[in-house]
Order: structure tokens, then C-alpha cells, then sequence
């Protein structure tokens, strides 16, 4: 009857250190303002060129893909939303970073806090990200649309850092997609891909993509028909194949 009792108390114990390994082994430390662990368990970059205002259609559709963005990042996935920029002597800085803490669904009364874990969620990941949506989806108004170099830029600080390996990562690109600098601008004419690939001011933005996943969300423009072809996406595709990337999805936004 004692070892009966020993035993069972062992089995008691085992099964209390292993619920507390579990939730402990679970928890991560979460940096104060991104609410990002030490390491990402993905990284997703999100890079907006608004050169154009949109009309009320694109502007719903638009938001609505920012939703879906926002919402399909993992727990512990990390969205970095960047503006399309110059970079001249220095690289783009984010307009925000935010790592997605975990909701309420992602825990239990019984291994933590789901209201609390839900209240970060909403004050501290949710909120913030729709602030700066509604802030980049306003029309810049500028001259220029240096896609190509924002690319370079975000590859090589968000995108290829050391240790990112082996992490999943994706790269969204919201943008009419004519890249228009002084060196080169699709607005005048439009390069046939492989020729532009091999040119050497390709050579000059090209950049690491590789083991990145693509997403192009094309914004049309009033006069689509003649600056928009569907030669356009066939060039953005060539361009991020060079690059090493991979094109999962090209989307129009509607309007």
C-alpha cells in the first residue's frame, strides 16, 4: 500500500514539472516597445510606395490587405513596415517593427493569461501597426519612386541578416511598380527584362534575395493601360529572380 502511495505521488510530481517545464520552456522575453523575442520565428518586410492618391475602391482594398497582413503573422513573427525612400549615404530606417506577442487563443488560465496576453496583443502590436497603415496610406506626392534601391535596402537590414538563414522570410512590395530615378525610370521605357538584368545599372541595385518570398501588390494608376502592362509584372518577375527571390503572389489591388 506505501509504494502504492509513493508512486503515486511520484506520478503527481513528474506531472507538475512537466506542466511548469512546458510553460516555462514557452515563454519568451519580449523587448519592451516591438514586443520582439530575441530571435524572430519569422521576419516580414512590408514596403509601401504611395507616389498617387487612391481612389475610394483601392483605398478599402488596400486596407483590407493590410489586415490580413497584419493578422496572418505568426506568435513571435516579426513585421517590419518600411517606406519607400532615397537612401543616398544612409539605408531606410522602419517606419515601425512589431513582433506579434500572441492572443488570447495562443494561451489558457491554466499554463498563463489569456486577457492580458490579449491586451498586449491589442495596445501593443494591433493598434500601433493600424496607425502607421493609416499614415503610409496617404499619397506622398513625390517626384521620384526609388523602388530598386528601398529593395537593396530593406534586403540588407532586415532581410539578410546573419542567423536569418534558416527563418522563414517574405518581402511584400506595395507599389504601382515603376521604379522612376534618374538612372533608371520605367515611365520612359520599358526595359525588355533580360537586357535590363544584365545591364549595368541592375548590377548596381541588385541585391540578395535569396530564400525570401515575394508578394507584389500593384497599385493601378488612372493611366494603367499604357504605364501598367502586364509586361510590367513579367519584368518585376525577372527582376526578383535575378535577385535570387521568389514571386509567390502578384496582386492587383482593386480600382
Amino acid at each position: 500500500m506505501a509504494m502504492i502511495k509513493i508512486a503515486a505521488v511520484i506520478a503527481i510530481v513528474l506531472v507538475v514539472g512537466a506542466i511548469y517545464f512546458t510553460v516555462a520552456s514557452s515563454r519568451r522575453s519580449l523587448d519592451a516597445e516591438t514586443l520582439c523575442p530575441t530571435t524572430a520565428d519569422s521576419v516580414t518586410v512590408l514596403l509601401v510606395d504611395v507616389t498617387d492618391p487612391m481612389n475610394t475602391a483601392q483605398r478599402q482594398d488596400f486596407a483590407n490587405q493590410l489586415t490580413k497582413l497584419k493578422n496572418s503573422i505568426p506568435r513571435y513573427g516579426k513585421l517590419i513596415v518600411a517606406k519607400v525612400d532615397a537612401t543616398g549615404d544612409k539605408l531606410l530606417a522602419p517606419v515601425i517593427t512589431r513582433c506579434n506577442p500572441g492572443t488570447a487563443e495562443d494561451v489558457s488560465s491554466a499554463t498563463g493569461d489569456p486577457a492580458a496576453v490579449q491586451k498586449q496583443w491589442e495596445e501593443g502590436f494591433d493598434a500601433p501597426l493600424t496607425q502607421a497603415f493609416e499614415r503610409l496610406s496617404a499619397a506622398s506626392g513625390a517626384e521620384q519612386s526609388p523602388i530598386l534601391e528601398s529593395i537593396q535596402s530593406v534586403a540588407l537590414t532586415e532581410l539578410q541578416r546573419p542567423g536569418l538563414e534558416k527563418t522563414p522570410r517574405r518581402l511584400i512590395v506595395a507599389s504601382d511598380l515603376l521604379q522612376n530615378t534618374g538612372d533608371v525610370s520605367f515611365y520612359r521605357n520599358l526595359p525588355e527584362p533580360r537586357a535590363f538584368t544584365e545591364s549595368p545599372g541592375f548590377r548596381r541595385l541588385r541585391t540578395d534575395l535569396r530564400g525570401v518570398e515575394v508578394e507584389l501588390w500593384m497599385l493601378e494608376r488612372s493611366d494603367a493601360a499604357s504605364t501598367q502592362p502586364r509586361a510590367l509584372a513579367d519584368l518585376w518577375e525577372r527582376i526578383i529572380d535575378a535577385d535570387g527571390g521568389e514571386v509567390r503572389r502578384i496582386y492587383n489591388v482593386s480600382g
